[in-house]
């Protein structure tokens, strides 16, 4: 399935994936420098560039820096407009613990949307789980954080993972879901009724 990948303007450490040519790759704000720097072509580049200089070329989008709405979800809506549902985002953590909240917010508002969005960095990656999700175990084992983005998600059901749970309901105030940890075992996410917030980390991270 075809990607967007998108580089946010966060902290940045490392491009962890591999583009194909049906791929788009968007630039917002500063994130166009990072992926230039990785040697990564740009298909748009688009921003209000307050914390970057604005780059010459084609494709290039500039917004007014008075507005409602982030750079990254800027890049967000033009690749909705460009038919892409698999998102990833990179330089969408750190740096400003703000804007670290927004991408994370926009994980859920446009998951209601039919967008798939990933938060990926170095060790670590988070997105949400509406449904059952399964994952085949690469022979590394890291942390696995579950968090509820209702007020309850029903039926959580986890297996293979160090703690199990079965038809738990998962209330959005609780920790119950952190620190969870795989055990070299393929291991699944269900729930029934709700959405959640998946966070993997490397024991390191």
């Amino acid at each position: 399935m075809k990607k967007c990948f998108i580089f946010a303007g966060g902290d940045f450490d490392g491009f962890f994936d591999t583009i194909s040519d049906d791929d788009l790759v968007i630039g917002a704000d500063k994130g166009y420098q990072y992926a230039l720097a990785e040697n990564i072509p740009l298909d748009y580049i688009i921003g209000d560039f307050d914390s970057a200089a604005k780059p010459d070329g084609d494709n290039i989008t500039v917004l007014n820096p008075v507005k409602d709405f982030t750079d990254t979800v800027a890049a967000i809506d033009l690749a909705q407009d460009k038919g892409y549902k698999e998102i990833i985002i990179y330089g969408g953590l750190g740096r400003r613990e703000s804007h670290t909240i927004s991408n994370i917010r926009s994980l859920y508002f446009y998951k209601k949307q039919g967008i798939n969005i990933v938060l990926k960095a170095k060790g670590k990656k988070i997105f949400i789980v509406d449904g059952t999700f399964t994952y085949k175990h690469k022979g590394k084992d890291f942390y696995v954080s579950i968090f509820s983005l209702r007020d309850i998600s029903r039926g959580l059901t986890i297996k293979n993972l160090y703690y199990e749970l079965d038809n738990y309901d998962l209330s959005m105030d609780s920790s119950l879901g952190v620190s969870n940890e795989t055990c070299g075992k393929d291991f699944s996410i269900e729930v029934r009724d709700g959405d959640l917030l998946v966070i993997f980390e490397d024991f390191g991270s």
